[in-house]
């Protein structure tokens, strides 16, 4: 089983509490205290982060170490890292030394680099071993980052857990221990991220990540696919949280597609699960949905229901009152959605999540015909996972002129899950021949897409409580819906040009 590693953010004023919980844990081991100075260096153009790289020189007991890592973004929580390191002479970087050099750009000279920001960590070191089989390594790190010249700094409290050997269940078990005593918060990002984002300063948000592959291959089995998706999609949620803490709106998107994937493969795989486990997942992704999903209903009324219209207007000032309402919605909604992402709930859910996929929970469960599948090949499940989806999709869109709006609703579900199925395991067909049925599949679900997205702003605007100007407002709010409720007519005949295409489409599977 792969080494699995969690760090969780801090306050310096719980520091204390979290260092003695540690020891009760170790049964009261010897600690071991270090203080590590590492200075990172790049170019001033940032070419060793346009690459992926990170090159730092650590003091640690009177040694100089160089260390380049190459960061993958697809890594699971914290980060999945190559690491290479030398000792070193001297404070600058040697780019000589054999291990860690051979690692960079050829091209590379040392009068380029610069010394871009240093962190000095007091570091206190615990064995913990819950039993006989367990060994896990924490660590408690306080310090800071801080830029070179001193112009931005930032604190580091945090505490580190990496799982030695034995269950993975234990790890996320001693983290949601932890929460119990302090507010902790899951950190995905590595100290060279943060100084990074610190040098950038605070007047440049953070980008929205909107994608990481899932690179299933023929042989492996389908818990393992349904491990590595899950470790994806909570990778993808968690590395969007501080987009949506900033107000990013594609921040709040993306981990509403990284909740909806797994909602989407816990369905998908519904009949291999432990029932009890399946309703609980699903009970607390229907949260996590539910907790951003105003935000995102506001930024999509602002963006693209409420933008068309105005632009079409030739008086588009009849609109600034209900604008305005509509971005104070919004930045409530968002407001909401944060403070929901700052809750210990939200840091416990995600802790269960990835425990539930790390430890394989599922397995605690009955031997049965559904249950063996999960032992089977994906390369040999797939089709039919495909296929179950692509049947219900089809027996929907073959009475498609019968389907009330409701049913509507529930068609583009089916659709979206369809979709995120074959995004799932697109790697294991034929490439040209999954595009071309995407081609067919992708009109369809975007154009039922556009009538929720209708169907929710009228629900929204119904919604509205204003005291002032409500009568201009409720004219304007007539005005937007009837605008987007014509054009439903013309929607309407394209739906059925898309289901027609969709019904031609040839399976890949």
């Amino acid at each position: 089983m792969p080494e699995v590693e969690l760090k969780l953010a801090s306050t310096a004023g719980d520091l204390r509490q979290l260092e003695q919980a540690l020891l009760n844990m170790s049964g009261d081991r010897p600690t071991e205290r270090t203080t590590l100075t590492s200075t990172y260096y790049d170019t001033a153009a940032g070419k060793l982060k346009r690459k992926g790289l990170v090159l730092q020189v650590q003091k640690h007991s009177g040694k100089y170490v160089q260390t380049v890592n190459r960061e993958d973004a697809r890594g699971k929580a914290p980060l999945a890292r190559s690491n290479w390191e030398d000792v070193i002479e001297g404070e600058r970087p040697d780019l000589r030394a054999p291990n860690s050099s051979s690692h960079l750009p050829e091209a590379l000279d040392e009068g380029e680099l610069r010394a871009r920001f240093t962190t000095i960590i007091q570091r206190t070191l615990f064995v913990l071993e819950p039993d006989g089989s367990t060994q896990i390594a924490g660590a408690v790190d306080e310090g800071e980052i801080r830029t070179v010249g001193g112009e931005r700094s930032e604190p580091i409290c945090e505490v580190g857990l990496q799982l030695k050997r034995g269950h993975p269940a234990a790890l996320y078990g001693t983290g949601l221990r932890l929460l119990e005593i302090a507010p902790l918060r899951i950190e995905m990002r590595s100290e060279a991220e943060r100084g990074c984002r610190l040098l950038e300063g605070p007047t440049i948000k953070p980008q929205a990540q909107y994608s990481l592959p899932f690179d299933l291959k023929p042989d492996m089995t389908v818990e393992e696919s349904l491990q590595q998706i899950g470790d994806v999609c909570l990778t993808l949620l968690l590395r969007n949280e501080l987009a949506a803490l900033a107000d990013v709106a594609d921040g709040v998107h993306q981990m509403r597609v990284a909740v909806r994937r797994l909602r989407s493969v816990v369905t998908t795989m519904r009949r291999m699960l432990p029932p009890e486990q399946y309703e609980w997942v699903t009970r607390e992704l229907k949260w996590l949905a539910d907790l951003l999903g105003p935000a995102r209903n506001w930024d999509v009324f602002l963006s693209s229901l409420l933008v068309p219209v105005r632009s079409a207007l030739l008086s588009g000032q009849h609109l600034d009152g209900l604008c305005r309402v509509a971005e104070q919605e919004r930045r409530s909604a968002h407001e909401r959605a944060n403070a929901a992402i700052r809750l210990p709930r939200y840091t416990t859910t995600l802790l269960r999540l990835s425990q539930w996929f790390a430890s394989r929970s599922w397995r605690d469960q009955p031997v049965s015909e559904q249950s063996a599948l999960l032992m089977a090949p994906i390369g040999t499940l797939a089709p039919s996972l495909v296929g179950r989806q692509y049947k219900k999709v089809k027996k929907a869109a073959g009475r498609f002129d019968e389907l009330t709006v409701q049913q509507h609703h529930k068609f583009r579900i089916v659709v979206k899950r369809l979709r995120y199925t074959i995004e799932f395991v697109r790697d294991l067909f034929d490439t040209d021949k999954v595009s071309e049925f995407l081609r067919r599949l992708k009109p369809l679900q975007d154009d039922l897409g556009y009538a929720n997205d209708i169907r929710v702003a009228n629900e929204l605007l119904a919604d509205l409580h204003v005291s002032d100007d409500a009568m201009a407002i409720a004219r304007a709010a007539g005005v937007v819906c009837g605008w987007h409720d014509r054009g439903l007519a013309d929607l309407d005949r394209k739906l059925r040009r898309h289901v027609g295409k969709f019904r031609q489409a040839q399976p890949f599977w």
